[in-house]
């Protein structure tokens, strides 16, 4: 079974928290897995954001907005409110561990960053006609554009000139390398082609962004 988690310890009256993956490298048929390090520990940088993160009654952190030299930009918003994307992006301890070492792993091959849009609201509520999106394991991407544009207008879909499909499976082949990833949703035929298996599946709606998502426990 994949072991991950957050370990919160009290420290003068401060909760702190350690976020750790282990890659189950004799998980079967997962050939990929079996050469996949396992991550590094969580960088002091990272605990210290999350201290100071929003958190809800379920013990979920934001995703930290704007983290110096991070792989990925956030996007979004709620209830179509200007600058409220932050208020859907509670995530579950273990998604924000897999956020973080994929980011690293991906800026070790590229060097444009990753667009990370819904995640969850506080306490799980529904929001904005999401049937999921409710555990904080479900989180929206962007497809890779050819640019370098990022942030809230640098939204690009399947169909449009500027899409990176290249990029955009090296990205998703990160994520389904590691085992907590159970599901990956994009609309675009050639990627499911190329990453085979019928791993990445079709899904209304989803010709501008990737669904992925991860086990919950």
């Amino acid at each position: 079974m994949d072991k991950a988690g957050a370990r919160a310890a009290e420290n003068n009256g401060q909760t702190r928290i350690q976020l750790a993956i282990v890659c189950d490298t004799a998980s079967p048929n997962r050939k990929e897995c079996e050469t996949m390090p396992a991550p590094p520990p969580l960088r002091i940088a990272e605990s210290s954001m999350l201290e100071v993160q929003p958190r809800d009654k379920r013990g979920f952190f934001i995703l930290p907005q704007a983290p110096e030299g991070a792989g990925y930009y956030v996007y979004g918003n709620l209830h179509r409110m200007p600058h409220s994307g932050h208020m859907a992006q509670y995530a579950h301890p273990s998604l924000l561990s897999l956020i973080f070492y994929i980011e690293r792993e991906w800026q070790a091959i590229d060097d444009r960053k990753f667009g990370i849009g819904n995640i969850s609201i506080a306490e799980g509520l529904a929001y904005d006609k999401h049937v999921s999106h409710r555990k904080g394991i479900e989180m929206d991407l962007r497809p890779l554009r050819k640019d370098k544009l990022e942030g809230q207008c640098a939204r690009v879909s399947r169909f449009d000139d500027v899409y990176d499909r290249d990029a955009t499976i090296k990205l998703i082949r990160l994520f389904l390398r590691h085992p907590m990833v159970t599901k990956v949703f994009f609309n675009d035929g050639e990627v499911q082609k190329a990453i085979t298996g019928g791993r990445v599946r079709s899904l209304q709606g989803h010709d501008d962004h990737l669904h992925i998502e991860i086990r919950e426990h």
